[in-house]
């Protein structure tokens, strides 16, 4: 494990170099485990540009003037925006790419705790699938070109990394009736992020592309309160929601760690500190994080099996089919 006291020293030598002009960009970040990464970052540079894609404005005032109070030298430029849409992430890129010539670092820590039911946006795809996976997706393979530009480029999912299960092969998007479970929604979410980074990070142009795929364990955040009943629901939707969200309180509570702990772990693996960085460890590649901020294998032969049966490649293929049938040409 490595230690809290070893991230501290980490980031802290990462901010004595004064690090400047960086470009961070940031989804699901307007509160939880995202924001306190942010905050953590802003404190660790000198000047930088922050990209932040959430959906209102408005409530993200309080964190923009924390931010701000931590650095004055940090420009914020927020998106207004839905970051469950691939739409909207094309939109979220497209700012960035008229105004900048490189991009350094990407986080993406959006995503729902699926325990109501299957949701569907309104581009049709499944709220957890678009949440975890396609809507991340989308945004890195829309700022590649960018990242290449840079001359260290990070990209980190919070996610599931390192506790990759099962893939439902035949159903990659779980629009089949019968495939949706919320662990069959965490499963292949889990799955794909992993099988896709592999396969990114093998392609020509990016081998200095770090991609970090991370489980941030439990953490004390409000994610809980967004278990509630899908509009219309009947009285037993409802109550089996408000028991399930009482119960993740509760779970976070007592073997939760502190949000700014894991914001402190988060800065480690953006900022670079961490995997992928360290003694031994080559920049580039794609990497699994386990919640001890260290490199995990993930279970022993299962990403064997799909490796060898080439669903790296397969995966990165449905996921460019559900782009260009939800985006069309573009």
């Amino acid at each position: 494990m490595v230690s809290t006291k070893e991230i501290v020293a980490a980031n802290s030598a990462f901010a004595t170099e004064r690090t400047s002009g960086k470009v961070f960009v940031f989804t699901g970040a307007t509160s939880g485990i995202g924001a306190a990464t942010m905050e953590k970052l802003a404190s660790m540079v000198d000047t930088a540009t922050f990209y932040v894609a959430g959906r209102s404005a408005p409530r993200f005032s309080p964190l923009r003037a924390k931010l701000e109070a931590l650095n004055q030298n940090i420009r914020i430029v927020f998106f207004e925006c839905n970051v469950s849409l691939l739409a909207d992430m094309d939109a979220f890129s497209a700012l960035i790419t008229a105004s900048e010539k490189s991009v350094d670092y990407l986080c993406m820590s959006q995503g729902a705790l699926p325990f109501t039911g299957a949701q569907y946006t309104t581009e049709s795809l499944e709220l957890c699938v678009s949440l975890s996976y396609l809507s991340r997706a989308r945004l890195v393979s829309s700022l590649l070109p960018l990242l290449r530009n840079s001359p260290r480029p990070r990209i980190l999912s919070i996610l599931n990394g390192g506790k990759e299960t099962t893939l439902n092969t035949a159903d990659l998007g779980l629009a089949h009736p019968g495939s949706w479970t919320p662990f069959a929604a965490i499963a292949q979410t889990t799955m794909m992020t992993t099988l896709a980074f592999e396969h990114l990070a093998r392609l020509p142009g990016n081998e200095r592309v770090t991609f970090l795929h991370a489980f941030p364990g439990l953490v004390r955040t409000g994610i809980g309160a967004n278990i509630v009943a899908p509009p219309g629901a009947g009285w037993w939707q409802r109550v089996r929601a408000a028991v399930l969200r009482g119960a993740v309180r509760v779970m976070m509570f007592l073997m939760g760690v502190d949000v700014e702990r894991a914001g402190e772990r988060g800065a480690y693996l953006v900022a670079g500190a961490g995997p992928g960085a360290g003694p031994g460890l080559a920049e580039g590649g794609a990497w699994l994080v386990d919640d001890k901020s260290e490199v995990a294998a993930g279970p022993v032969g299962v990403l064997e099996r799909y490796r060898a049966e080439g669903w790296p490649e397969k995966i990165w293929e449905f996921t460019v089919g559900v782009f260009e049938r939800v985006l069309g040409a573009a």
